[in-house]
């Protein structure tokens, strides 16, 4: 088989048909940026549960001399309040409940403070007495978290009871529901892309068909024969996945990297250009497979070789 005839029939089909062959470049880039979306959602997604369900979970904040809630009438967590909670998250009662749980004093909450906002000039009025401590909880199970919060919310001496992953859930469903969307657009665009494919073939048969025909009386085989149409549309298709490529990219440099992470924090947004270097081979190889499959039947249904 020559290598330099296939390729020849290539480009030349290419050419014949460009503005089809425009038009599923456009269609299968944007597709495959659509599924490289869904693709990187479901990622964040999933590294997003995994830092939350690896930090504490439930956090428990008792009172400081500047509470408010009914709960801190009485002021500061005095030391027999703080262990009591103590006691009780080492108690049987949430045993099942509770992996691990670690306590901040004062101090500390003092220090972390002061690193947060180092540089204001108002940290200076603070002392480690205006401080809550507080105990930072690692679940069992991270869907069990709404049993701890309601067994110290309103408790003596706790001010405060929050849920990590409650706080988050409302941006992990819209990443859910973003991604449901953003695969279903592509898949509606794959398939339009599958058919621009198909008509690109069956027009390239229709304007070679004595050159087919010269083919098929000098003994050419099948495959060489389907060969070019094959590849046309595969390269067509490979074209689009290196563009949805490049778009997916400049999203996550300028938009994910320059804006998002320094919104939300690097610890939990954590998708980045990197991802590109298994992505990207997989979105050029699903937009040729699925051409090479649309060509494989528009070929068995217009050319009977």
């Amino acid at each position: 088989m020559r290598f330099t005839f296939v390729l020849g029939e290539i480009v030349s089909g290419l050419w014949r048909n460009l503005s089809m062959v425009i038009s599923v470049v456009i269609v299968t880039a944007v597709s495959l940026t659509f599924v490289g979306v869904g693709a990187l959602m479901q990622k964040q997604i999933m590294d997003m549960k995994a830092t939350l369900v690896e930090q504490s979970q439930v956090t428990i904040y008792l009172c400081s001399p500047h509470s408010t809630t009914a709960s801190c009438a009485g002021g500061a967590a005095t030391d027999a309040q703080i262990d009591s909670v103590r006691q009780a998250l080492e108690g049987e009662v949430l045993a099942p409940y509770i992996s691990s749980y670690t306590e901040r004093s004062q101090d500390e909450a003092l220090a972390i403070y002061q690193e947060q906002f180092a540089g204001e000039g108002f940290v200076s009025n603070f002392t480690a007495a205006d401080m809550p401590v507080s105990f930072h909880i690692t679940l069992e199970d991270a869907d069990e978290s709404a049993a701890v919060v309601e067994f110290f919310q309103g408790r003596a001496g706790v001010d405060e009871v929050t849920d990590l992953l409650s706080a988050f859930a409302p941006f992990i469903d819209v990443l859910n529901q973003s991604t449901v969307f953003a695969l279903g657009l592509a898949v509606l665009m794959l398939v339009a892309a599958l058919l621009l494919v198909a008509t690109t073939i069956r027009m390239s048969v229709s304007n070679r068909r004595r050159e087919i025909a010269i083919m098929r009386l000098v003994g050419a085989s099948n495959l060489f024969i389907r060969l070019p149409f094959l590849l046309e549309g595969a390269v067509a298709a490979v074209i689009g996945g290196l563009i949805a490529s490049l778009m997916l990219w400049a999203g996550l440099e300028y938009i994910v990297a320059d804006w998002l992470a320094p919104t939300l924090g690097a610890q939990l947004v954590t998708v980045g250009t990197p991802d590109l270097l298994w992505l990207a081979p997989l979105l050029i190889a699903l937009g040729a497979a699925l051409s090479i499959a649309s060509s494989v039947i528009s070929l068995n249904r217009h050319l009977k070789v």
